[in-house]
């Protein structure tokens, strides 16, 4: 397989250089390693501009665009690769992490657009692998837009993450990219369901990449839960040409997203408005207010209990 690799670097100087020798000792070599500079400030651009290898390509671009999509946008339209793999200036591959990829979409007996491995979480004391439902993800087989609904929902968490995917050039695209200008986060989750949703994914089971968490200069740490996800217009437009059972799975992931974002702001003390309720999909046949009233209790959405007048 004839991969392109895109790093979006933007204030990563500590730990770039580790990141990109990542890449460089990959048994399965990329064709090109295209590093987008979104305006570092710290000496990032120059520690990349001082490795001398005709495969890395250093692109600037300026003014930094959250989340890094904007540059992975940027690095796409540049690459010329027929699949893009994705990793963070801060993050590593395992040596085996290209061709573990490239092994998982040659076992597929049906023509596949994304790919996909699993990571492991690394973090002081407490590294651990990204959870996985075996039950669900299946090695060898080209797995369909409810197949990855199924796994999502079941793990409460996307089984795609950007350190540990890739696909095919033209998927992304025809998927329309990432949303740059349009979120601060969640963007990366919303690029995936697009692209699944518009080709078969393989599955590789090994654990081949390393997502860093204590690191410097981490989007996730600057951005709040505070609006609505992304995923969940994204979703909506999906619904308008899904079957049955992706309708359902979609409406279920959504309302699992939500449930994420107004948890995380109700934790971090933050009104996520009544935005989040107007998004519910409520469930067929039925009407389920459980969860609904206990976020609104949690946002102080909903009055307070008088309390009983005390007996004199």
């Amino acid at each position: 397989m004839d991969f392109s690799i895109v790093v979006p670097l933007y204030n990563k100087a500590p730990h770039v250089a580790d990141a990109i020798n990542s890449i460089f000792s990959q048994s399965l070599a990329p064709r090109e390693i295209i590093v987008v500079d979104d305006g570092s400030t710290d000496g990032g651009d120059d520690i990349v501009r001082a490795i001398e290898d005709p495969r890395l390509i250093l692109l600037s671009r300026s003014p930094p665009g959250p989340g890094g999509y904007a540059a992975r946008n940027h690095g796409i339209r540049h690459a010329s690769g027929e699949w893009i793999a994705f990793l963070d200036a801060d993050d590593r591959w395992h040596e085996s992490h290209l061709s573990d990829l490239a092994a998982a979409v040659e076992r597929c007996a049906e023509p596949v657009g994304c790919a996909f491995s699993r990571f492991e979480i690394k973090q002081s004391g407490r590294d651990r692998p990204h959870p996985v439902d075996e039950s669900v993800l299946v090695p060898g087989k080209a797995l369909d837009l409810a197949t990855i609904l199924k796994a999502w929902i079941a793990q409460k968490a996307c089984p795609l993450w950007t350190g540990a995917t890739a696909f095919r050039r033209q998927v992304l695209i025809d998927a329309g990219l990432f949303p740059e200008g349009r979120t601060r986060r969640g963007g990366d989750k919303d690029m995936w369901l697009r692209a699944v949703a518009h080709a078969r994914t393989a599955y590789a089971p090994q654990i081949s990449a390393e997502f860093h968490q204590e690191t410097v200069n981490r989007m996730s740490l600057s951005t709040a839960h505070t609006q609505l996800p992304i995923l969940v217009e994204t979703i909506a437009t999906l619904l308008e040409t899904a079957t049955d059972e992706e309708r359902k799975l979609l409406r279920m992931l959504s309302n699992q997203e939500v449930r994420h974002y107004a948890r995380y702001a109700t934790g971090a003390r933050a009104k996520s408005g009544t935005d989040f309720l107007r998004s519910i999909y409520l469930p067929e046949g039925g009407v389920d207010f459980t969860w609904v009233a206990a976020y609104m209790a949690a946002q102080r959405l909903l009055p307070k209990r008088r309390q009983a007048a005390k007996p004199r």
